[in-house]
């Protein structure tokens, strides 16, 4: 539920108590007046501190997104050296154990980091039950189900300006005014305080009651960096919240708080889908071998080797050549017979090519050499007409070169 400012309670002072009982409220300027105030000193202590780290950069630095030591733009080392400087004990622990050891010590903050969702449902809920005072900057959907199954994510805010705090959360009416970014919205029925409202319905902040304290999960994540921290009101708005125990729990889990566990089983590595889509094809192959076995007939055995004709095994090759229609094979199986022999004929080497033969053709017959070519190679089958054609033509070429070569008719048998 969204949080309005509340009513200042009033104030009587002992000559008024004298006086009809008349009270009086500090008005809307005197609270702006301390606001600004607070705001100022906060900006001017990010700025001393941003100068001295880049006059001073030339150590090391983590380069890790919000880390405490990283003077980077996005590190978030200005936050906490001013924090350190108001009096908070700024403690980093680098692992998930140290982590937990440290947030179970009371008056401490506890604030998460982690966008890569390092740490298990189960180590992210104990951290939230273990702190006071939790915050998680920038949830992730996983996260969210966890920790606040009761807030959803919304979306990122377009806003071109700062997103006005309108609720009464300490940190939020000091700094009046953050950055947009990532925002929430909020279960009707979730006793939660909403701030910072945004053009997509939702809250960059939420505040939960939780058994040990609180939990404030935290849209723009980007406020507390370096880069971003003096823009608005980010600054006292930081402060405020992360600075408010005197213990403050820097936590940004890494892929060393991963729990390691043992290789995998083969049931694990192999996918659901596999045993179902196996079983299914194991099936279809055994009823097909049912369904085509049949119509091949029982088999029968025969002695080896078995001669076959050749006019059968012609008629055969042919009549598999017209079924498939490879006219082009066919008359290329013809073409090379033709061509040994007429090769043969014309007493040229087995090697010759078939243009060489068709060149001998052509002198032995006086015929032109593109017509001989036309039947042994060029001519192209377009139907069954046409092979039969190319058939017969290979048939009298052969015998027209024969006659051409030697003349004299066969002789008869007496």
């Amino acid at each position: 539920m969204t949080g309005r400012l509340p009513t200042t309670r009033p104030v009587a002072s002992a000559s008024q108590e004298n006086h009809g009982d008349q009270v009086t409220t500090p008005r809307a300027r005197t609270v702006a007046r301390r606001s600004v105030f607070w705001i100022g000193v906060a900006v001017v202590a990010i700025l001393v501190v941003a100068a001295t780290m880049l006059l001073t950069r030339g150590g090391a630095s983590s380069g890790i997104e919000l880390d405490p030591a990283n003077p980077a733009p996005t590190g978030a080392k200005a936050t906490a050296e001013v924090l350190r400087d108001q009096g908070v004990d700024v403690i980093l622990p680098g692992s998930y154990g140290e982590a937990m050891r440290e947030a179970k010590r009371q008056g401490t903050t506890l604030a998460v980091f982690d966008p890569s969702g390092y740490l298990t449902d189960e180590r992210l809920f104990d951290l939230v039950s273990t702190a006071d005072s939790t915050v998680i900057l920038a949830p992730t959907f996983a996260q969210l189900r966890v920790v606040a199954p009761d807030v959803f994510a919304a979306g990122v805010s377009d806003e071109p300006g700062a997103l006005d705090a309108d609720c009464d959360l300490p940190a939020a009416e000091r700094a009046q005014t953050i950055s947009p970014g990532a925002t929430f919205r909020v279960n009707s029925e979730t006793d939660a305080i909403t701030c910072f409202p945004a053009d997509t319905d939702g809250f960059a902040v939420v505040q939960l009651p939780e058994q040990n304290g609180t939990l404030t999960l935290v849209g723009p994540s980007e406020l507390v960096s370096n880069e971003s921290v003096i823009l608005h009101g980010n600054a006292a708005f930081a402060l405020g919240l992360l600075g408010e125990t005197g213990r403050l729990v820097w936590y940004l889990p890494s892929i060393a708080d991963v729990e390691a566990s043992g290789p995998p089983d083969v049931a694990q590595l192999t996918p659901n889908w596999l045993v179902p889509t196996t079983s299914l094809l194991a099936l279809t192959a055994l009823v097909a071998m049912f369904w085509r076995g049949r119509r091949f007939g029982p088999l029968v055995a025969e002695n080896l080797p078995v001669t076959v004709p050749a006019g059968e095994t012609l008629e055969g090759r042919a009549r598999l050549y017209q079924r498939i229609s490879a006219r082009t094979r066919a008359i290329d199986a013809l073409r090379i017979g033709a061509v040994g022999r007429l090769g043969r004929v014309l007493g040229l080497s087995r090697h010759a090519t078939v243009y060489e033969v068709a060149d001998a053709c052509a002198s032995a017959l006086g015929r032109p050499r593109d017509e001989i070519r036309g039947v042994l190679v060029d001519i192209l089958p377009q139907s069954e007409r046409d092979v039969v054609s190319i058939s017969d033509a290979l048939a009298n070429l052969e015998r027209d070169t024969a006659a051409a070569v030697d003349p004299r008719p066969p002789s008869r048998p007496s």
